[in-house]
């Protein structure tokens, strides 16, 4: 008898598990305990599931393993763990690096979104895209970690097809990575969002990282300049 393998995906993505014959996380557990789930049956992780979810869910049915990502928290300056998208951060050649996407249920551009769709939201693969430059470029390209400002000058972003709450990687590689001057890094990145075999989104771009003291010192001016500027002309503008 063959073996069906069911996604199952955290509570944001109902809906895609409605539409792929999978299950969210709480509707897993319940139909393993009152044995509506059964046969050979195989639960596949997808995104949105908490540990302790899945450790359930493994405990009660056969389930393929799954691994917590590694975070990658330095560079990003997150508040909440529950936001980052990043994880298992490794370099795979010379400027290139891969890393897992990490969709929490209870991020935040998830909790405050809700337009009756199945995918992830757009916004969100922004946000691993720049998250995935800044981590790569505080763990690989300045000399020190927590002593830099990174800052997006221009982003171009193509959306090919739809990124679900299902496995994903993200790519990274430096086009250019050189300092235009001894406090300022000057990189051109692109980063590509591939699931199943597809690519979902490619987004390039290009960032300025600055050291911190020059940093403070360039955002004081500017501040003051535009503290000082007159509304009537700002307006005008």
């Amino acid at each position: 008898m063959p073996v069906h393998t069911i996604p199952v995906v955290g509570r944001p993505f109902a809906r895609f598990a409605g539409l792929v014959g999978g299950l969210t996380a709480d509707a897993a557990l319940a139909g393993l305990q009152d044995g509506s789930i059964s046969g050979p049956v195989v639960l596949r992780p997808g995104q949105g599931l908490t540990e302790d979810e899945w450790n359930a869910i493994s405990a009660a049915a056969a389930a393929e393993a799954r691994r917590e990502p590694v975070l990658a928290e330095a560079g990003l300056y997150k508040r909440d763990p529950r936001n980052i998208l990043i994880g298992d951060l490794e370099q795979v050649a010379w400027r290139h690096w891969r890393a897992v996407l990490a969709v929490h249920a209870d991020n935040t551009v998830l909790a405050d979104h809700d337009n009756a769709t199945a995918h992830i939201p757009g916004m969100v693969e922004v946000e691993a895209c720049a998250q995935m430059a800044m981590a790569a470029t505080e763990q690989y390209l300045v000399p020190s970690s927590g002593d830099h400002v990174f800052t997006t000058k221009r982003l171009d972003i193509e959306f090919t097809t739809f990124l679900f709450p299902l496995a994903a990687t993200v790519e990274l590689r430096a086009d250019r990575a050189d300092w235009s001057r001894p406090e300022v890094l000057a990189a051109d990145f692109t980063a590509t969002i591939v699931q199943a075999g597809l690519t979902v989104a490619v987004m390039r771009f290009q960032a300025r990282v600055f050291e911190r003291g020059f940093f403070d010192r360039l955002e004081r001016d500017r501040a003051r300049d535009a503290a000082a500027a007159r509304p009537d002309l700002l307006e005008q503008r």
